[in-house]
């Protein structure tokens, strides 16, 4: 299980049951939640108290979620769950997905905090390969994953619980040595 991660501007811990509100007030906007694929729509509060249950009782070697949390103040999220192979990863091993809060949108908050996470997979879990993916109209969630050295791997269409139908999806993976060669 992650514990904490520092990056230079943001620190990635576990999400606490007392983090419900903040992550209430970021989730429930349109904007950040149509471009998820599990949430429900219209979002609550006993939404984000379920969230933050699951994830506490998920936690361990095989699954990780983590506020991003910028000066003190929770700005989004990032997990990871170890999957076999599926319809959005061509292999078995760790899933990525994250979302950021619309106020922080634009300012490289999610490549700093995906960075950091994805070091700490590689360093964690001897696998070779993270697996990722963004609905095909999320181009800014693709640039973050294309800037960390993800590659597309194949596309499908998956299910969008906020949108009520199947979307195209464009499937990544971030190879160790693709990650290594750029630095992080």
């Amino acid at each position: 299980m992650a514990k904490s991660i520092r990056t230079e501007r943001l620190l990635l811990r576990p999400l606490r049951a007392d983090d419900s509100e903040a992550v209430f007030a970021l989730f429930a906007n349109w904007e950040v939640i149509r471009r998820l694929s599990s949430p429900p729509w219209p979002y609550t509060r006993e939404d984000a108290s379920s969230f933050l249950e699951l994830c506490d009782r998920n936690a361990g070697d095989e699954s990780a979620e983590l506020a991003i949390v910028r000066d003190g103040s929770l700005i989004g999220g990032i997990g990871m769950r170890v999957w076999p192979a599926r319809r959005v990863q061509s292999g078995p091993g760790p899933f990525v997905g994250y979302w950021l809060g619309q106020p922080y949108w634009g300012k490289g908050y999610m490549t700093e905090a995906a960075r950091g996470f994805l070091a700490w997979i590689f360093a964690a879990h001897a696998c070779d390969t993270i697996y990722s993916g963004v609905f095909a109209d999320n181009a800014a969630s693709l640039r973050v994953q294309e800037k960390l050295g993800f590659a597309r791997d194949g596309e499908t269409t998956l299910y969008s619980k906020p949108r009520g139908a199947e979307f195209p999806h464009i499937n990544t993976k971030l190879t160790r040595s693709a990650f290594e060669a750029r630095g992080t």
